[in-house]
């Protein structure tokens, strides 16, 4: 998924996807980016783990979706100038406030047992800010992610020297823009 978003990104950039692209070849990338599509929600990075008929309480741990392959797949939809009336709404939106941790911020996947798995930094409350918005999560809508929370988790994050590090006493790296942009 994430190749696809930087292919689809560079493409539009220069100005090429409409013009070195049929409207099927579009349809049919849109059409593959649904498949990947999770029916807890989210998206999957490929649709090589979707499991189907396969998928039991046992294995489902090996089909999951992940916070990342969810923004890229939003992003390229929108990219794409799809409507969005295929995606999941509320099973996304409950699945990504499934994602938020004690601390604020968001883990990769939902893993054995339906614990949140994988990393937690900065990243992934950019991933989960985006993608709240792209899918037009309003409070008190659904069960919404813990705003505050990730606040929190922002501010403790912030160095002595102003700038943003992934995640509280670490060193800065040049994340301010996904603080500020998720904040």
């Amino acid at each position: 998924m994430t190749l696809a978003f930087f292919t689809l990104c560079a493409l539009d950039l220069l100005d090429a996807l409409v013009t070195n692209t049929t409207s099927s070849e579009r349809r049919g990338y849109i059409d593959w980016i649904y498949r990947c599509q999770h029916p807890d929600g989210g998206f999957r990075g490929f649709t090589g783990g979707d499991m189907r008929d396969n998928r039991t309480k046992g294995n489902e741990h090996w089909d999951p979706a992940n916070i990342a392959a969810t923004y890229f797949a939003l992003g390229s939809l929108a990219i794409l100038s799809d409507d969005l009336t295929r995606v999941r709404r509320s099973e996304c939106l409950s699945w990504l406030k499934r994602l938020q941790l004690q601390n604020g911020t968001f883990g990769e996947a939902i893993g054995s047992g339906g614990e949140v798995q994988g990393g937690s930094d900065m990243r992934f409350c950019y991933c989960a800010a985006a993608i709240r918005w792209i899918l037009g999560g309003r409070i008190g809508e659904h069960e919404d992610i813990d705003g505050d929370g990730m606040m929190r988790f922002f501010e403790a994050s912030q160095t002595y020297e102003g700038g943003f590090a992934n995640g509280p006493f670490h060193e800065a790296h040049g994340t301010p823009d996904t603080a500020s942009a998720a904040g």
